[in-house]
């Protein structure tokens, strides 16, 4: 997902039964569907999702922009 609308942060690692009913709720609850949805351990976040490459790359080109 590149271009997410929101990123939520939680001190919790879900197993799969539990990211299976976050799903049913966000579906139920606020019409979310399935492929809308990325869950991430935190410790496969920067090398899976394409959002945390997009933010290292802007963050790279402002500090080369910052030491020009």
């Amino acid at each position: 997902m590149l271009n997410p609308k929101t990123i939520i942060e939680l001190d919790y690692q879900f197993d799969k039964s539990q990211i299976d009913e976050l799903k049913k709720f966000l579906d139920k609850y606020f019409n979310i569907y399935d492929h809308e949805i990325k869950i991430y351990k935190v410790e496969d976040y920067a090398k899976q999702s394409l959002f945390a490459q997009s933010v290292f790359d802007e963050i790279q080109k402002e500090l080369e922009r910052e030491s020009n």
